[in-house]
């Protein structure tokens, strides 16, 4: 059956394509010629293009825009996947642990950036972050102050590595760190790609509180480099799809857990009885050797 795409534009076409790749893994440079009603040739070219920005990559026989255990996709199109448990679970954790006159952390993950929709009216918010996109909308709607983190620009996370971002951070303390990662199981958290782990590391370790914000898809698994145990994780976030076990393991170590219901218009955290919503107690401050 052919697609007919109404804009002639070649934008038009490559959003087109990846909603297509995101939707059917299985896509090919021929079956999407045909979906299309497009020349195999200027398929290629567009798949060239998407590889080029990073967003998906081509091997013999296919295209991918999945992620593996050693594969991370890029960032425009992590944007599209879980977006109503990525809404809610950041929803949750700017309501809920985030105050006035606080300096916060935020990784390179498109969950920690959708908090930026509800942060930017807090009071006297010092916002820390290597993530272009936060940047360039803090600088363009203003409402908190922001320090950026400098170092390497990786084009497929849209921020800031190396060991120019981490010595950055070094000299950094803030009140909270909220970070993702693209997997976690009851031994700790996990990352596809080396290059992200000693940046994430190394946020953790300048924050009195870290907050761990993952949709369910990302529990039970693993990737190829760890990042943390879960002696270094305060707080967890994430949606009602969550393994039970796996929460209630966590539980036992000392993680605060926090599920929500993206299916709530306004999603309401069902936290851990007799915790604070904003700052951290005692089991919540970990000491710098236990990293």
């Amino acid at each position: 059956m052919t697609q007919r795409i109404i804009s002639t534009s070649r934008q038009a076409r490559l959003d087109a394509i990846l909603e297509c790749l995101l939707a059917d893994e299985n896509e090919t440079a021929q079956s999407l010629s045909t979906r299309f009603g497009l020349s195999l040739m200027t398929v290629h070219r567009d798949l060239d293009e998407l590889q080029r920005r990073g967003v998906i990559r081509k091997f013999r026989g296919g295209v991918s825009v999945a992620r593996t255990s050693t594969y991370e996709i890029s960032a425009p199109l992590r944007r599209l996947v879980a977006v109503p448990q990525k809404k809610a679970i950041a929803a949750a954790a700017a309501a809920s642990m985030v105050a006035p006159g606080q300096s916060i952390l935020l990784d390179d993950s498109t969950t920690v950036a959708t908090m930026l929709d509800h942060l930017l009216d807090i009071e006297e918010l010092h916002i820390v972050t290597n993530y272009l996109p936060t940047l360039t909308r803090i600088a363009h709607d203003g409402g908190a102050t922001v320090t950026a983190i400098g170092g390497t620009f990786d084009i497929g996370h849209e921020s800031f590595l190396g060991v120019g971002a981490v010595a950055a951070i070094r000299n950094l303390r803030v009140d909270t760190a909220f970070f993702s990662t693209t997997s976690a199981d009851l031994d700790g958290t996990y990352h596809q790609e080396e290059s992200i782990v000693p940046v994430k590391a190394e946020m953790m370790r300048s924050a009195r509180r870290r907050v761990l914000l993952v949709d369910s898809s990302k529990l039970g698994g693993t990737s190829l480099h760890r990042v943390s145990g879960w002696k270094v994780v305060d707080d967890l976030v994430t949606d009602i799809g969550a393994p039970a076990d796996l929460l209630d393991a966590l539980r036992a170590q000392g993680v605060r857990v926090t599920t929500i219901d993206p299916a709530t218009p306004f999603p309401e955290a069902r936290r851990e009885p007799g915790t604070d919503a904003v700052g951290t107690d005692e089991a919540g401050t970990h000491d710098e050797e236990k990293q």
